[in-house]
């Protein structure tokens, strides 16, 4: 790994002279890199490709244009929730916790180093678990799982290992990471038992409404259906999505589908605007809300 310069607030980097195989890699590389990514007063390294674009690149070159390479930019909502998280570590400390849709897995490496139990990185990519999973270890988090064999394989091309940084000090976090692989459309094959589900941008289509309900509420599954959903999203962006999505979870009964609806509601939601940087310095606004979940 060759460490270069870099700088707060752009997209400035540094070369982790390494690149995620696929098959047509020696036409169309996918170049890794590290990044700091300021999360109010507190750095976060970040493990990523060089821009989108490039997955684009990637992706079109396997004959998949329409795969979606969004995993690979850093949301500004998902600076917002890691500033939450850092600002409120109660929210996950001792807590298990999944980061759904988690991207380049910002949430959920704040999660691990504030002291929750378990971080889940889920995603529906395989490169961007990856991602996740080596920025945990980026960030001195030490027991962090290999993503499993039955999702370590991408177009029949296995990944390479999660990076280690020899250079990077334990953070001292007992936190231990492990990643899933979860597509929002098939809640019956995720994960259950989880205390605290983080995600930020998930209502950006209203197809994407029901099903993000219902998972949500899947992933309570096993704790007795009580926990926390803490959602970053920038405000006034689809509001009838969001409309939608409140309505489902004041009242699950009206989720299509759903054999848990009689089961869980929303005790409270509390929401707050906040201001954050994103990696090209912009000022974004973010809507964060809690919501607290519980058994009927």
């Amino acid at each position: 790994m060759r460490r270069d310069a870099t700088a707060n607030g752009d997209r400035a980097k540094m070369s982790l002279a390494m690149d995620l195989p696929h098959p047509l890699r020696e036409h169309v590389p996918m170049d890794m890199y590290a990044v700091d990514a300021r999360c109010g007063r507190r750095d976060v390294r970040l493990v990523l490709p060089e821009c989108e674009d490039a997955v684009v690149d990637v992706y079109s070159a396997l004959g998949r244009p329409w795969d979606d390479p969004h995993w690979a930019d850093l949301w500004h909502g998902s600076v917002a929730l890691a500033e939450t998280i850092f600002d409120n570590p109660e929210l996950v400390r001792g807590k298990r916790v999944i980061d759904l849709g988690c991207g380049l897995g910002l949430g959920g490496i704040a999660a691990a180093l504030v002291g929750a139990r378990e971080v889940v990185m889920s995603d529906r990519e395989e490169r961007a678990l990856w991602c996740a999973l080596s920025g945990c270890r980026a960030n001195g988090i030490k027991d962090v799982r290999e993503i499993p064999a039955q999702w370590n394989a991408p177009d029949d091309v296995e990944l390479p290992s999660v990076l280690r940084f020899d250079d990077v000090s334990d953070c001292g976090s007992s936190c231990v990471v492990s990643a899933a692989k979860v597509d929002w459309f098939e809640p019956e094959k995720a994960p259950s038992g989880f205390d605290v589900v983080l995600a930020c941008d998930v209502l950006y289509t209203p197809d994407a409404v029901d099903a993000i309900a219902t998972l949500v509420l899947k992933l309570f599954d096993g704790t007795n259906g009580n926990g926390t959903f803490v959602l970053a999203d920038p405000p006034g962006r689809f509001p009838k999505n969001h409309e939608r999505f409140m309505a489902l979870m004041e009242d699950p009964t009206r989720i299509p589908g759903y054999a848990g609806a009689e089961r869980q509601a929303i005790v409270s939601v509390s929401s707050t605007i906040e201001e954050c940087l994103n990696l090209e310095n912009k000022t974004m606004h973010v809507k964060l809300s809690n919501f607290d979940i519980v058994a009927r």
